[in-house]
């Protein structure tokens, strides 16, 4: 096991009043998983983190790292690489170079001079800083800095990373370079990486497995691809052309859009989420559409019989994955709502009581 989480506790006082971080949180992450830690700001992600690194101290509970307690911090951070998110790099030495930096950290590590130099080399190369290795950290721009925060963090191999928004600051050719070494160093040295962002499309294509914490709490734990699919229904994407519809009474003739999504509505079983002209001159439009009433497959059937029955053409029909942040937003607003329902039905039991019939 690579991280075990026990019953993982933490609150703070902030003016006299208790703010719980953690609640009672436990968790499994086996050695070479490459987890995505979603959650809304205040859920506790940065806590949990921090927790991990020994940067703070949990007020209950406890979490291992290879079978170290996190309380043995010397430990620990022999094994644990981290970024915090801090685009500014407020953790570097603002009047030591770029090249002093990650050679001071090196040697936190228990590296050798002969083996940092090198590994810091090559990384610097890689990120396109190897011209910066003598300028001081100050004189850098806020992406540089975010670069020299990974790099730091990569040198020593680490056995775990714990990346909270790793990329912010960085430009999209950088990012990705950052996703290909992230994803090399988990393939090739089975690093296990715990990465907190909320760039959607970075956590969907590296993470295999998605953790969701909300007020404290883990609400989700399962693979990206079964949390879209749970969180909202895969919808049908479809480029398709209709000719005019006659208006009753009129004579006259009109684009088909609201016809058309009254009969999905009513034959379908199905919403029209977007619909929009593709080419007015040949009345070809963009539809796209969420099942409701049957299965995906079977609402696919009855808009396909809809088309040709209206002598229309179709050009594209295909069911269509949601986004993760699309799944993400619809997930966090359907567990607020269940969570106000049980409050509500709490405080309906609080001042509900029974009624008793009197003795005769």
């Amino acid at each position: 096991m690579s991280i075990e989480i026990e019953n993982l506790y933490k609150e703070y006082q902030k003016k006299g009043n208790k703010l719980v971080a953690l609640d009672n949180i436990s968790l499994n992450i086996k050695e070479g998983e490459f987890i995505g830690l979603l959650g809304p700001n205040g859920a506790g992600k940065t806590t949990l983190t921090k927790i991990l690194t020994t940067l703070l101290l949990p007020t209950a509970g406890d979490a291992y790292i290879n079978d170290v307690s996190i309380r043995d911090d010397k430990r620990i951070r022999k094994m644990v690489g981290a970024v915090f998110g801090e685009s500014g790099g407020r953790s570097l030495y603002y009047r030591l170079s770029v090249e002093d930096n990650l050679l001071f950290y090196s040697t936190l590590s228990g590296l050798s001079k002969n083996v940092a130099k090198r590994r810091i080399s090559s990384l610097l190369n890689y990120f396109d800083l190897e011209e910066k290795r003598k300028t001081l950290v100050m004189k850098l721009s806020t992406g540089m800095k975010a670069k020299v925060l990974l790099i730091r963090a990569l040198i020593p191999f680490p056995q775990v990373l714990l990346l909270d928004e790793p990329t912010l600051g960085f430009d999209a050719e950088s990012s990705e370079k950052a996703k290909d070494l992230l994803n090399e160093f988990n393939r090739e040295f089975g690093t296990t990486i715990l990465l907190t962002s909320h760039n959607f499309p970075e956590i969907d294509e590296l993470t295999s497995r998605l953790i969701l914490i909300d007020s404290g709490k883990i609400v989700q734990d399962c693979k990206p691809n079964l949390f879209k699919k749970t969180a909202v229904q895969e919808y049908v994407h479809l480029i398709f052309s209709l000719p005019p519809l006659p208006t009753d009474g009129f004579g006259m003739s009109k684009l088909p859009t609201e016809v058309f999504k009254k009969l999905v509505k009513d034959s379908a079983g199905a919403d029209i989420l977007s619909l929009k002209e593709k080419d007015s001159f040949n009345f070809v439009y963009e539809a796209t559409v969420q099942p409701r009433q049957f299965p995906l497959n079977e609402t696919i059937s009855r808009i396909t019989v809809l088309i040709l029955r209206a002598s229309g053409e179709i050009f594209k029909i295909a069911p269509s994955m949601p986004s993760l942040k699309e799944s993400f937003l619809a997930f966090l607003a359907l567990n607020k709502q269940e969570t106000l329902e049980r409050e509500e039905k709490s405080i309906d039991e609080i001042f509900t009581f029974p009624i008793q019939e009197e003795d005769v």
